[in-house]
């Protein structure tokens, strides 16, 4: 059986990003040690290590389940990604406030970009290539996601994910383009 098959080892990953959220959500990301996170997940530093460099390698791993998600979202690009930002907004607002940002932010990133990508034409009638039109919708997106959370403003996913496309129609090229089907 492969290593990544073994349910022992998906509860031990599972057990020891649900601790990183847990203490994430209460404390600063800078104060968690693998010694926390170790104590919540009720996991030894040794099992820890077998699976993870450190905390960051714990953290950057926890965006499999985003994807995961955005891969099987039937609201499409922009509802899938606000509706999770939001069940999670929480988890989001600690690590965009604290020195976990720039992972979270290139984990994002990628994984936005991908699926923002598959969504385009590659070109569009002004010749904007396909990459800068994907990274300008995932900035827009990303953007207007901690807008929304940071502020703990009252519109729901549907209501921003309005704005997002109403924003977002200059760069797909039209109210009839790309994003107008993805809900």
């Amino acid at each position: 059986m492969a290593r990544g098959d073994d349910r022992r080892v998906r509860r031990t990953r599972q057990a020891l990003q649900g601790a990183l959220f847990e203490l994430v959500t209460r404390r600063d990301y800078e104060t968690i040690t693998v010694a926390d996170i170790c104590e919540v997940a009720d996991v030894g530093r040794s099992a820890f290590y077998q699976h993870f460099k450190g905390k960051d390698d714990l953290l950057r791993a926890a965006f499999e389940r985003l994807e995961a998600d955005m891969d099987t979202a039937e609201a499409g690009f922009s509802a899938g990604f606000l509706d999770h930002a939001y069940q999670h907004r929480a988890l989001y607002r600690g690590m965009m406030r604290s020195q976990a940002a720039p992972i979270v932010s290139t984990a994002i990133r990628r994984i936005l970009g991908s699926k923002a990508k598959e969504l385009l034409a590659s070109e569009s009638a002004s010749g904007a290539p396909r990459d800068l039109r994907s990274a300008l919708l995932v900035d827009m997106l990303f953007s207007l996601t901690r807008w929304w959370l940071d502020r703990d403003a009252p519109q729901s996913v549907e209501e921003i994910d309005t704005m997002f496309r109403e924003l977002a129609v200059g760069i797909v090229g039209g109210p009839d383009h790309e994003l107008a089907d993805q809900h």
